[in-house]
């Protein structure tokens, strides 16, 4: 028998419901798209932006310096008999360091006490000698040039009692000098002659001796930077206190800050030549004596304040080819929130503590109004301008916000 062909027509509307659900199979798993082939809106943290008066601090290097700092030099030419401090240690105002031989200088001492005895009893003669005469003069028993020569002699010989009295009193300072005393309290260095050398007034100094309570803290300030400080403080965008009310802190190279307030007390009214800035000293209490002059410190001057100021977490500012800018929200044709970029100039920084801890603030000079509110977390998940966003408010602007600390400068303004 012969094989036979059956062919079965399927009514079209069954051949349309067979292909929309292999359509329907073949698109499972797959994100449906948003309207107008944007991604759905992404989470990010806001921030109301708000004036606030900011405190601000600048930074130095500095260099730390004794108050006092003296060479102890002899007065007098001798051999040093006796060294009679520790070296390195404190010492007090009026304590003996060195003694020269003093036999030399006694004994000149005594010669002096000599002549000046010899001399009051030519004075005595003298003084009698002119006493006699004078009234015998009065009658003529002896001549006038008698009479003359008995009271010159009489001065001659007050003279030279006033003569022998500055010898005892130079042999009595030379004698004196044998003990070379501290004239101010402070901290010894190593002793520069032995004993038995022979020292003079030319030979150089004995040893130094430097007063480190207090000391000084001396760092320099740029032309630049001084000129934009006095322009700020001009147009009332920075407040400064009085030099003798500013507060100076001094970081020591292991990072950790040395415990005691110092102020400012010397401005210099010109620029070093060699360096092209100005001169700044701060002096700085050092009552047990940790610090030591030669050490190199980073210097914080505190007490300046940025009046109503806008500020912005530093993470906000971000930068490209044509500079920084921050992602603020805006609004797209059918009120949607979106992620709008405005570029901003920016100032230096500011310390704002938080309950999270120290968040560092980055002062917005222009490109940024009160009220604005400003991407500050998230913007890694902004891929273009005018992306869909959802804001969330930051607990800064449900919370009072905590005073800002100051923090490290890293640009004038």
């Amino acid at each position: 028998m012969g094989t036979k062909s059956f062919h079965v027509v399927l009514p079209a509307s069954l051949g349309w419901l067979s292909l929309c659900l292999s359509l329907a199979g073949c698109g499972q798993g797959e994100t449906q798209a948003t309207p107008h082939g944007m991604s759905a809106p992404q989470q990010v943290t806001v921030e109301v932006v708000q004036p606030r008066d900011l405190p601000v601090q600048f930074d130095y290097v500095g260099r730390l310096e004794a108050s006092r700092e003296i060479e102890i030099r002899p007065r007098i030419t001798g051999l040093i008999e006796q060294r009679l401090f520790e070296e390195g240690g404190e010492v007090e105002a009026g304590q003996i360091l060195f003694r020269i031989d003093a036999a030399p200088f006694e004994a000149r001492k005594q010669a002096a006490e000599a002549a000046l005895a010899e001399a009051d009893a030519r004075l005595v003669q003298a003084v009698r000698e002119a006493r006699r005469l004078t009234p015998l003069a009065k009658k003529q028993a002896v001549s006038q040039r008698e009479l003359d020569d008995a009271l010159s002699n009489r001065d001659l010989a007050r003279a030279a009692v006033a003569a022998a009295k500055a010898e005892l009193t130079q042999a009595q300072l030379e004698l004196d000098y044998t003990r070379v005393t501290a004239p101010i309290g402070g901290r010894i260095g190593r002793a520069l002659e032995v004993e038995g050398a022979l020292v003079s007034p030319t030979t150089g100094p004995l040893a130094r001796l430097a007063q480190v309570d207090p000391l000084y803290v001396r760092f320099s300030v740029s032309e630049n930077e001084r000129l934009a400080i006095d322009r700020q403080l001009a147009d009332g965008r920075l407040v400064m206190p009085p030099p003798d009310k500013t507060g100076v802190v001094v970081q020591l190279a292991d990072g950790k800050s040395y415990g005691l307030t110092g102020k400012v007390d010397f401005n210099d009214y010109r620029t070093d030549p060699d360096t092209g800035a100005f001169a700044v000293r701060a002096t700085l209490p050092n009552p047990e004596a940790a610090l030591s002059p030669g050490q190199f410190v980073r210097v914080r001057v505190e007490g300046g304040v940025l009046p109503g100021a806008l500020a912005v977490p530093q993470r906000a500012v971000q930068e490209d080819a044509r500079g920084k800018f921050v992602y603020m929200v805006g609004k797209d044709e059918n009120g949607a929130s979106v992620a709008l970029p405005k570029p901003v100039e920016v100032g230096r920084w500011v310390e704002h503590a938080t309950k999270a801890g120290v968040e560092r603030l980055w002062v917005i000079r222009s490109g940024v109004a009160g009220g604005d509110r400003v991407v500050i977390d998230g913007t890694a998940r902004i891929f273009f301008p005018g992306m869909p966003i959802d804001p969330q408010a930051a607990e800064a602007d449900t919370a009072a916000p905590p005073a800002a600390t100051p923090s490290s400068t890293d640009e004038t303004g």
